[in-house]
């Protein structure tokens, strides 16, 4: 199990298994990296904190350090075990998510989410190199959108299974474990939440480490900026988009919970539920068949047909942007959400297989890395912290939730479609003349 293997066929059993645990454990990282706003005001009443300090919590205090440990895990990632690394980095933010719940103040509320930053900082950059040289060309899109399903199921059970999990703490049902029962909901529900990821620690050495396809040694730095700047900068173009829509994505995400639990008189249990189910089910599709579109396209027209798609879902995501600021109801806020979550998604499934096939495999985890470098400098960093921000200084205070995030998340969609376009121009010139021939 420790050795190499050649792997390399999309249908064998220990690269579905890979995929199968790598995606477990992408689950469990968002679960741990979103379950904080489900409880927010109740973090904020017990610690004595503003809006802004729990966005910083939210954002900023994770998205920091996981931009800064991402790159130089992506370039470790491409040299050492990839499947060690990742079980390094599951043991730490495993432990640093139950510290969250023993936190006693903001500053040791925000050194626990600095380290789950810091552990969950290896996982994508290292599992979407070691899936890529784990399937053909044919199955890659298919395979890293299965991966995917890890996110869209990790935030949606962080608000759903969360509020469940809430619901049975305050019921009572913990009140014999010993070492939490005297804890403070939110805080039990923070310890519960981290345990999954020792038991889920084992399982990660069944991946055998696949061999590396057609590597000739790290690329050197110099050489790593010289491809990101080809084609019209397609790559870093990509990069920049998932930061983009990454802006919208957290603002949404991160405040949807207590919009409806302020607004619209929900429970935890409910705006956890209904936002959950609206994330998960968008997710699954566009996870899924996105990649599986994308292939087809790609076995059919080559390539540059992936481009098309990405064009589309982002269109798809200003839809449901601009779709939020109308909405009256729970419900429709939910539908306004799924639509949007159903493009961001799609086009973060899309453009990962995009940037994978425009590098060599020397720099595939680097590319990953700096791709999420980005989503979380600008899309964790400034989208949870900018609803606060635009709602009491746009809007004229924090009661204007829903106005601010629709006006944050219009913005970033009309941003990733302003970015993406140059490159998208050229590949879709180049598509229209393979069709014509």
């Amino acid at each position: 199990m420790d050795g190499q293997t050649n792997g390399g066929v999309g249908s064998s059993a220990a690269g579905w298994c890979a995929v199968a645990l790598l995606c477990a454990a992408l689950l469990l990282s968002l679960t741990d990296r979103l379950i904080i706003n489900l409880v927010v005001d109740p973090i904020r009443a017990d610690l004595r904190l503003t809006d802004l300090d729990i966005s910083l919590l939210q954002g900023a205090g994770f998205a920091v350090i996981f931009a800064l440990a991402g790159l130089p895990a992506g370039r470790l990632a491409d040299r050492v075990n990839r499947r060690n690394l990742i079980a390094g980095g599951l043991a730490l933010w495993s432990a640093a998510t139950i510290a969250c719940g023993l936190a006693g103040d903001f500053w040791s509320f925000l050194a626990a989410r600095i380290a789950v930053g810091l552990g969950e900082a290896a996982l994508v950059p290292a599992a979407a190199s070691l899936i890529v040289d784990s399937f053909s060309p044919r199955r890659r899109g298919l395979a890293l959108g299965v991966f995917s399903l890890g996110a869209t199921f990790g935030a949606g059970s962080a608000l759903f299974l969360g509020g469940v999990l809430l619901g049975w703490i305050e019921a009572g049902w913990f009140a014999w474990a010993p070492g939490i029962a005297l804890l403070a909901s939110w805080r039990q529900l923070l310890v519960l939440a981290g345990l999954p990821g020792f038991l889920l620690l084992p399982l990660l050495f069944l991946i055998r480490e696949p061999m590396r396809r057609h590597s000739a040694g790290l690329i050197a730095i110099s050489g790593v900026l010289s491809r990101l700047a080809a084609d019209n900068g397609m790559v870093l173009r990509v990069c920049l988009v998932k930061g983009a829509l990454g802006v919208g994505d957290y603002a949404l995400i991160a405040w949807l919970p207590t919009l409806l639990q302020r607004s619209h008189g929900m429970t935890a249990l409910e705006a956890g539920g209904l936002v959950g189910l609206s994330l998960t089910a968008s997710g699954v599709v566009a996870s899924v068949a996105g990649g599986a579109l994308s292939d087809r396209l790609a076995q059919r027209w080559g390539a540059p047909s992936r481009i098309a798609l990405l064009l589309a879902c982002y269109l798809l995501a200003l839809a449901g942007a601009v779709s939020t600021l109308f909405a009256q109801t729970g419900g429709q806020i939910a539908l306004s959400f799924a639509i949007w979550a159903l493009g961001s998604i799609s086009g973060y499934v899309i453009g990962h297989v995009v940037m994978q096939e425009s590098v060599p495999n020397e720099m595939r985890a680097t590319t990953v890395a700096l791709s999420l470098a980005v989503t979380a400098l600008v899309g964790i960093g400034l989208g949870p912290t900018l609803v606060p921000l635009v709602a009491q200084h746009v809007f004229g205070g924090e009661t204007a939730l829903q106005p601010a995030m629709s006006a944050i998340s219009v913005g970033a969609a009309l941003l990733a479609l302003l970015v993406i376009w140059p490159s998208a121009f050229d590949r879709l010139r180049t598509l229209q003349g393979r069709l014509r021939t």
